[in-house]
């Protein structure tokens, strides 16, 4: 009898195991994975899916026909740092005090004989600042941050600091060498002891040893909802790919002219077979239908690698060439394949839009600049946004010109500040920013410096001084 009893007992239990178990897989499915991809100096046009003939991208050419493509997307600094910054935080880098890249080489926040005197402020996110990533944890995600992290180059404002479980190779300030060897170069202060990247060997590329990395952690954590922000330090220079891949390119470049550097070509090509491995892994563990996936720039190419046309110059210019960047999003039945927006969005959106979507729609986080991007998602055509603002009192590497840029509409205005210049363009007619029309049109640039100066005094940045000992004119 108390045989038959447990045997009775122990095939109930089965029974309600068996009937809990689509309950209990549903309940670890209810909240989207989030891979964050983020290439590091990534041109708008350094994409096939964009147009280019001679950089190859396949698998980032799939992800784009999986998902929406923004063609007017911009990043909230012409340089690096901040826009990383507006990214975690979903606040502009004038809001945050944060309007300069992080940098050991003084002369490139403080010239000495310019006109003016840029703001010393802020080279971290403060850790008041609430990132995505202690948003998404303290909802149940595991968050994991890989690669170049460049918002702190200080523990205090380490990535574990910051919301993040784990670290894996952000504790430096500059690019290392994208093979894994001893980088000379002292003002990049690259550290070889970068956590779970000590093993690492001579002529092992940084982008595989990072996506290696990446997998890793997907498989150890696949029953669980995840945030991975992979934050590449390719294809910033310095450029090194592997030789058989360049001297591919280089046979290219004989007939196709459309480019300047087949190093620069091959470690593009790396990303994008790097992309592929994930997305092949999250294929065979059966976690695409449930990953949204973020894929862009921090900000335009840099001129020294790639060529922007039809955009004007590159990294480190207010031109569209500095801060316009790719931008694909996929979300596996929400967001229809091979979709395209012609919004204009910035970086700042990026942190309420996810917020967004793992919430179900709740409400945007308070106290921040961007805007949910969910309504373009959802299909709609606008998020009724009056204008776009840049303030970018540095003078750049690149470009050595502060100044601030608006976009209202189809018009975007640049004041320099050194040299003394204002450009007003019409970007529907002139992309290229070719045809200044500030003469003509004195009333569109009275209005826009009005709007300009309204949103610069709410965002209460750190602010740039003339210099009392510029000799200029």
């Amino acid at each position: 009898m108390e045989l038959i009893k447990s045997i009775l007992v122990k095939s109930a239990f089965c029974l309600i195991s068996l009937l809990l178990f689509p309950f209990s897989l549903f309940a670890k499915k209810t909240k989207p994975n989030v891979l964050f991809i983020l290439i590091d100096d990534l041109g708008w046009i350094d994409l096939s899916y964009a147009g280019s003939s001679f950089y190859e991208t396949p698998n980032i050419d799939r992800l784009r026909s999986q998902g929406m493509m923004f063609t007017n997307a911009y990043s909230a600094c012409p340089v690096s740092s901040p826009s990383r910054a507006s990214i975690l935080t979903g606040k502009n880098p004038a809001h945050l005090q944060f309007t300069g890249h992080i940098t050991a080489i003084g002369r490139h926040r403080y010239p000495a004989h310019g006109r003016i005197i840029p703001p010393k402020d802020k080279m971290y996110v403060g850790l008041e600042e609430v990132m995505i990533s202690e948003a998404l944890k303290e909802i149940g995600y595991k968050t994991i941050s890989i690669g170049k992290w460049h918002v702190g180059n200080v523990e205090k404002y380490f990535p574990e600091n910051q919301g993040f479980d784990i670290n894996i190779a952000g504790y430096e300030h500059g690019s290392p060498s994208t093979y894994w060897a001893p980088y000379s170069n002292p003002d990049l202060d690259w550290n070889p002891k970068i956590k779970n990247l000590s093993d690492g060997v001579p002529g092992e590329y940084l982008t595989d040893r990072l996506t290696d990395e990446a997998i890793g952690f997907i498989r150890d954590n696949r029953d669980k909802p995840f945030f991975m922000y992979l934050s590449h330090y390719a294809v910033h220079t310095p450029l090194e790919a592997p030789t058989g891949l360049v001297r591919k390119y280089e046979k290219k470049m004989l007939t196709d002219k459309s480019q300047k550097s087949a190093v620069y070509a091959a470690m593009i090509e790396v990303v994008d077979k790097n992309i592929g491995r994930l997305l092949g892994e999250l294929d065979a563990l059966g976690l695409t239908d449930d990953t949204i996936i973020f894929f862009c720039s921090d900000n335009g190419g840099t001129t020294e690698a790639t060529i922007n046309t039809p955009l004007r110059e590159g990294k480190g210019f207010l031109y569209e060439g500095g801060i316009r960047i790719p931008l694909v999003v996929k979300w596996p039945g929400k967001i229809a394949g091979n979709t395209t927006c012609d919004e204009m969005v910035i970086t700042d959106d990026f942190y309420p839009t996810i917020i967004n979507m793992v919430k179900n729609g709740s409400k945007s986080p308070e106290d921040i600049d961007g805007i949910s991007m969910l309504p373009l998602l959802k299909g709609k055509k606008s998020l009724k946004r009056d204008m776009l603002c840049w303030y970018y009192p540095h003078y750049s590497p690149q470009a050595q010109m502060p100044g601030y840029a608006i976009r209202k509409g189809d018009f975007k205005m640049i004041e320099h500040y050194d040299p003394v210049k204002v450009e007003l363009f019409n970007l529907k007619d002139d992309p290229a920013e070719m045809r200044n029309l500030a003469e003509s049109n004195p009333g569109k640039v009275k209005e826009m410096k009005k709007m300009f100066d309204i949103w610069l005094k709410k965002m209460n940045p750190v602010m740039h001084t003339l210099n009392p000992d510029y000799e200029g004119k």
